[in-house]
C-alpha cells in the first residue's frame, strides 16, 4: 500500500513539474511572439517615417547645395536632364542614408 502511494506522489510530482515546464515553455513563446510583432510595428512605423522624412530632406539639402554651389547644381540637373530628376535622386539618398543610420545605431546598441 505505501509503495503505490509513493509512486502516486511520484507520477503527480512529475506531472505537476511537466505542466509547470509546459506553462513556462508557453508563456516565453507567447512573448517572442509579441516581440516579432513589435519588431515589425516598429519596422512599419519606420518606413513610414522615412517616406515622411526622406523628401524634407532631399528638399533641404537641394536648397543648400544650390546656396552653396548653384554652379554645380545647375551642370547636374542639365546632365541628369531636369531639375526634379536630381531632386528625386537625393530623396533616394536620404530614404537611404536613414536606413543605414538605422542600421548602424542598431548594431552600436547590440555591441
Amino acid at each position: 500500500m505505501e509503495l503505490r502511494t509513493e509512486r502516486e506522489l511520484y507520477r503527480r510530482s512529475f506531472k505537476a513539474a511537466a505542466q509547470s515546464q509546459d506553462a513556462m515553455f508557453e508563456k516565453f513563446q507567447n512573448n517572442k511572439k509579441e516581440a516579432m510583432k513589435r519588431a515589425v510595428a516598429r519596422e512599419v512605423k519606420w518606413f513610414f517615417i522615412t517616406l515622411l522624412l526622406a523628401p524634407i530632406l532631399a528638399f533641404g539639402f537641394y536648397y543648400l547645395f544650390a546656396q552653396i554651389i548653384p554652379n554645380t547644381i545647375i551642370d547636374l540637373a542639365i546632365y541628369m536632364e531636369g531639375v526634379e530628376t536630381v531632386y528625386l535622386l537625393l530623396a533616394v539618398f536620404c530614404f537611404v542614408s536613414i536606413y543605414l543610420a538605422r542600421i548602424v545605431i542598431w548594431a552600436v546598441k547590440r555591441s
